[in-house]
């Protein structure tokens, strides 16, 4: 009897613990969204106010102390492009708009900033503008949820007959294509990650990885660049307009990169 009540005394108290470290927790996790919602709104205040630079130290404290989003990467790259540099500001909108592809308002003033900086580009393709309506991993859920209904039907086919078995084989034969056309797309989004921006101004292309190296070109803050090699301080890259040289690692940074996080090379 004794053991019983021991038993039922301890089992109570755990409840009681858990069940108060669940609460607690969920209140921290509140306090931590409420005070990300205040500095964000001040933040935006300090923007609309023309305090830009204030609002840029604002916005990069949030993402140091609690991580990043769109609406923050998106609103921090608005004031770079207030405050005119240009290179930050398109690398926030890349970013952005890979953490949420297809978004108008993201993709409508990224393409402003390029166009007064000068970056034009050629229209893309239209396979490339279908690709950035989504995501790679959204691509790939698709794609994977085809390949799903593709087996299952594929396994179905074999216990009916007549029309139920013809409108199986119709079913798989639109799987089968969902999944051919979902996974160029997806691994095209993936290869966008791996492309970085030029974020400092007055740099050139060099000839090679060197400080006194000849000049290949002059390369525009705010371009578009893939890494194709590294040595010491410099790394090899194909800029987006086809123009190839070594660049420092000091002077662009890659899409995949955290704001306020040392560069991958």
């Amino acid at each position: 009897m004794k053991q019983n009540i021991v038993f039922l005394s301890c089992l109570l108290l755990f409840c009681w613990a858990t069940t108060s470290t669940t609460t607690t927790n969920a209140n921290a996790s509140e306090q931590r969204d409420s005070m990300t919602e205040t500095l964000f709104e001040q933040a935006n205040i300090l923007h609309t106010q023309g305090e830009v630079q204030q609002a840029i130290e604002q916005y990069l404290r949030i993402i140091k102390e609690h991580g990043v989003s769109a609406s923050l990467l998106y609103n921090l790259a608005n004031s770079y492009a207030a405050a005119g540099e240009v290179g930050l500001a398109v690398l926030n909108y890349e970013r952005a708009r890979h953490l949420a592809p297809g978004d108008a308002d993201i993709q409508g003033n990224l393409e402003q900033v390029r166009k007064d900086a000068g970056l034009y580009r050629d229209d893309q393709v239209l396979y490339k503008r279908l690709a950035a309506l989504l995501g790679a991993d959204q691509w790939l859920l698709i794609a994977g949820c085809a390949f799903f209904c593709l087996g299952g039907s594929a396994l179905l086919a074999n216990f009916f007959k007549g029309k139920g078995q013809r409108n199986l084989h119709w079913f798989m034969i639109g799987s089968s294509a969902v999944c051919l056309l979902t996974l160029p797309p997806a691994l095209l989004r993936y290869q966008d990650w791996k492309i970085g921006v030029v974020i400092a101004e007055d740099v050139h292309l060099l000839l090679s990885p060197f400080a006194d190296s000849a000049v290949a070109g002059d390369i525009k803050a705010g371009r578009l660049i893939q890494p194709k090699g590294v040595h010491n301080e410099y790394v090899l890259v194909k800029t987006e307009t086809g123009k190839s040289g070594w660049l420092a690692k000091k002077d662009f940074s890659l899409v995949t990169d955290n704001p306020g996080i040392t560069p991958s090379f």
